[in-house]
């Protein structure tokens, strides 16, 4: 079996997939022991784990179709910062990033498994294709902001700390379009003797706004987006190999074939001269 053909085996992935969950593992099982000894171990089979991730990545560098096509894929270049970081000593103060570097080796899942890269893959395209729905949510969160803080923000009113500022009403907003307990609001209102019936519209509108077209539209963009990533998928697996070490093995064995032929009608050529 040539090199390609072994990092796309499902027997090597499987086994990546179990020395990840296996580093996951260690990786747990650290934040509840302190005794050094237990922890020396747990840090030398993690040493053996990253040892690892060094040859897979070998191995698909080594399967590459090309060194550009290798490292235009953004999960390679993930994986090579996870690993190079794994490394690097920690010393000069980056010791504390690089023990949170070490919990984002079990995102590798992601890579491993087509299903996860799927949903990935469709979040990155949703973020990137939200633009717009980004830009109505500012507006919108702004608009509503503003006249949180003209009808509620004045001092002594009871609904002062919640619209202090547009960024504090920005966060009112954001608490309420969660659904924090965000009634709890209208009952300090309500306690206060204040009337609730212009809040009570600031709160529903902005529900419906928020929650009912925001939101669903988030969810559309996703969906779509989910969709077209499948049709993409389905495509690509479909579609025949062409690269270029491909192109050159369907040469051989064309080549092989021709020669073939050529012998094979030789030898029948001679065949009928000698029966002349």
């Amino acid at each position: 079996m040539n090199t390609r053909g072994l990092v796309q085996s499902a027997p090597f992935n499987n086994f990546i997939v179990g020395v990840i969950l296996f580093n996951a593992v260690l990786i747990g099982l650290s934040t509840y022991l302190t005794d050094p000894s237990t922890l020396g171990v747990i840090a030398a089979a993690e040493w053996v784990c990253v040892a690892i991730y060094f040859v897979e990545i070998a191995l698909r560098f080594h399967a590459r179709e090309s060194t550009s096509a290798f490292f235009r894929d953004g999960w390679n270049i993930f994986d090579l910062v996870i690993v190079i970081a794994a490394v690097i000593p920690a010393s000069n103060g980056i010791g504390p990033v690089l023990r949170i570097l070490r919990v984002f080796r079990v995102l590798r899942l992601v890579k491993t498994i087509p299903e996860l890269r799927l949903i990935v893959t469709v979040l990155l395209r949703s973020v990137a294709s939200m633009k717009y729905v980004t830009l109505l949510a500012a507006i919108l969160f702004y608009v509503y902001a503003v006249i949180g803080v003209k009808l509620f923000g004045a001092a002594g009113h009871p609904m002062q700390p919640y619209f202090a500022s547009i960024h504090e009403a920005c966060f009112t907003l954001f608490r309420i379009l969660t659904g924090d307990d965000w009634t709890q609001m209208r009952y300090e209102l309500a306690e206060a003797g204040k009337p609730l019936g212009v809040f009570t519209a600031y709160q529903v509108t902005w529900i419906v706004v928020a929650t009912f077209l925001l939101v669903n539209l988030i969810v559309g963009a996703v969906i779509n987006n989910y969709q077209k990533v499948q049709e993409i998928e389905e495509h690509r697996s479909l579609a025949p190999d062409t690269s270029e070490r491909r192109v050159r093995e369907l040469v051989s064995e064309l080549d092989a074939i021709l020669r073939s032929r050529e012998q094979a009608g030789s030898t029948g050529a001679g065949g009928a001269v000698g029966r002349s």
